[in-house]
């Protein structure tokens, strides 16, 4: 298919876009937001300023050299991803808006965490001046360029980005120079913190057995961790170029807790919630009543477990749990 250049529909920065699916799915590969598709009329149902940070941070900022070159997020409909999700098995991820809402930052101190975060990421070495100019800089900083379906004029959205670089220079986390930052020795000592903390996570790892008779379980969790305000992750759901074992141990690093389902007894289960558990992490384990009761190994019956009957009990019981828990 041929290759066009054309705004970014999210960011409105340049952007390579090509149909990939007939007559209303593009692929878009932008420098700040990364590979995604979206359905042409789409755009109109989500907030583009959201959306251009989450993909900023998570697309591009934070994702794999490999991702980056084969993996693009799927932003439409339910049924539409679906019918994509044939020609692209392994290389597509469906973004939801539950997700891009419980991943955007709610208070002003976890936007300055991200950016923080961000900054160290784009830094090559201690010292490096980061160049911020344009869609990258209002991405980095949250920027609402939008109002209904226009862009805000410039003197508006500079005034938002100056506003981010005077906050973090008072306090010493950054030295600006024009359209330049340099993380300061206060700045990184605060990532340092960050990132042994995993304190801006919301990705919450799901460790469960990949049966068949799973999978209503496994989508009854991801709604209750959704519901609760976080990011499910599960090895399936999300394909990747990685060897299996080194790649759950990441991920399980990169969460903020791990919610494991010991049903059927499945060891790998057992094993991730051990790798969380000696990271510090909290485990919230959930089982099935019956089977609890019969076969509930030692270790898991000294804590309090989420038990269900029915798929049915599992959104609002792990809803609640996590947000006693965790919250």
């Amino acid at each position: 298919m041929a290759i066009i250049q054309a705004a970014c529909p999210v960011c409105s920065g340049l952007s390579d876009q090509r149909l990939i699916h007939p007559p209303d799915i593009n692929l878009i590969e932008c420098s700040i937001c990364g590979r995604f598709s979206i359905e042409n009329d789409y755009i109109t149902k989500i907030d583009r300023d959201k959306y251009a940070s989450y993909l900023f941070y998570n697309c591009n900022l934070f994702s794999s050299i490999n991702d980056k070159k084969k993996v693009f997020y799927f932003i439409g409909s339910d049924i539409s991803y679906k019918d994509i999700l044939f020609e692209y098995p392994s290389d597509i991820r469906h973004l939801r808006k539950e997700d891009v809402d419980n991943w955007y930052p709610k208070k002003f101190s976890e936007k300055i965490d991200y950016i923080l975060l961000g900054l160290a990421q784009l830094s090559d070495y201690t010292g490096k001046s980061i160049s911020l100019i344009g869609q990258k800089a209002n991405s980095l900083f949250f920027v609402k360029r939008y109002t209904d379906d226009n862009l805000l004029p410039n003197e508006k959205i500079n005034e938002q980005t100056e506003y981010y670089y005077n906050y973090l220079s008072s306090l010493q986390l950054i030295k600006q120079n024009y359209s330049m930052a340099t993380l300061l020795p206060e700045g990184l000592r605060r990532i340092d913190e960050l990132q042994k903390n995993q304190a801006v996570s919301k990705q919450v790892f799901i460790a469960i057995s990949f049966s068949d008779d799973m999978i209503k379980v496994q989508e009854a969790i991801e709604e209750g961790i959704r519901k609760a305000g976080y990011i499910p992750h599960t090895m399936n759901r999300n394909e990747h170029n990685n060897q299996i074992v080194p790649e759950i141990l990441f991920q399980i690093r990169q969460s903020k807790f791990v919610v494991a389902e010991f049903s059927t007894g499945n060891n790998g289960a057992y094993y991730e919630a051990g790798y969380a558990a000696g990271l510090g992490k909290e485990v919230i384990h959930i089982c099935n009543t019956e089977k609890f009761r019969k076969k509930g190994h030692f270790d898991i019956k000294q804590k309090s477990t989420v038990l269900w009957n029915t798929v049915e009990e599992i959104p609002d019981a792990l809803c609640k749990r996590i947000i006693a828990t965790i919250i």
